[in-house]
């Protein structure tokens, strides 16, 4: 089983007027980290201090960093011939936003399964008031010491989905 797990930062919460900012994988082969992806992004604009205060990114982080383009499409060539995609949250949040980005810069790329944590998590995991990311990390004594930046919340979510699979 081949998969991509991700997570992205963000300069907000709405696909159409808000932008990646960071984008950080791991690619994973019958349980076992292969290779890692993390990109700072230059969103072409500033960013908000609502978003630098909960993922720490600021303007000056991403001043000189590559644009959008560039990155997705080096992303979408680090996914490769990955099984499926995974996230924590996903489905609702993640992908779409990858996905308005994907078309917005022209970045051809193809549909892929997506599996998200929190929903398997929902599934296997009785009793626990949170779902969050934080949340299943603490019920699994997952580290996540570099919490809401992307490459550190994706191999959080790898170790989470691992420990997921045992049940």
């Amino acid at each position: 089983m081949k998969y991509v797990v991700f997570d992205i930062e963000t300069t907000g919460l709405d696909t159409n007027n808000d932008s990646i900012v960071e984008i950080g994988a791991v690619k994973v082969i019958d349980g076992i980290v292969i290779d890692t992806f993390s990109k700072l992004i230059n969103p072409g604009k500033p960013i908000p201090y609502a978003a630098s205060s909960v993922n720490g990114i600021t303007d000056e982080m991403v001043f000189d960093a590559d644009l959008p383009g560039k990155v997705l499409y080096e992303f979408n060539q680090f996914i490769g011939d990955a099984d499926f995609l995974l996230g924590h949250n996903a489905k609702r949040f993640d992908y779409p936003f990858v996905k308005s980005e994907f078309r917005r810069y022209f970045v051809k790329h193809n549909e892929l399964e997506i599996k998200d944590t929190m929903w398997i998590a929902r599934a296997k995991v009785k009793g626990i008031r949170s779902y969050s990311l934080k949340s299943l990390c603490s019920y699994f004594n997952v580290n996540n010491d570099d919490a809401h930046r992307a490459l550190s919340d994706a191999m959080a979510t790898y170790q989470i989905f691992e420990e997921l699979q045992k049940r």
